[in-house]
């Protein structure tokens, strides 16, 4: 077997459009294609992250891997997040590999936005 690419990370989220419009309005994520209530993907300069109903997998809502987003400016990131009533956890330094923190979307799934 030989893997062609990457092709997508989902989340499994309790509801679709309070996901959507949090990946969508509060990250700034652009929406690629949605399909009703049961799918939506959102690409990230090329990488599908999406948000599927529960019925897509077997993963529970707020349970799975955690999707990294890098940005250029930590600091403005958590700040505008923060004026938008999301809550952020502390900044990580992780020396010379970067800094991030940590968040959560409306189905207590993990975010991590990062930056070097």
């Amino acid at each position: 077997m030989a893997v062609k690419k990457f092709s997508s990370a989902y989340y499994v989220v309790k509801n679709m459009d309070e996901a959507v419009s949090f990946y969508q309005d509060v990250l700034g994520l652009n929406v690629k294609f949605r399909d009703g209530n049961r799918w939506t993907q959102f690409d990230v300069n090329g990488v599908g992250v999406a948000v599927a109903d529960p019925s897509e997998g077997s993963v529970p809502p707020g349970g799975g891997a955690t999707v990294v987003l890098e940005v250029d400016n930590l600091l403005e990131t958590r700040q505008m997040l923060t004026q938008k009533g999301v809550q952020v956890n502390d900044i990580v330094d992780m020396g010379g590999h970067g800094k991030y923190f940590t968040t959560k979307d409306p189905s207590g799934n993990i975010v991590q936005i990062f930056a070097r």
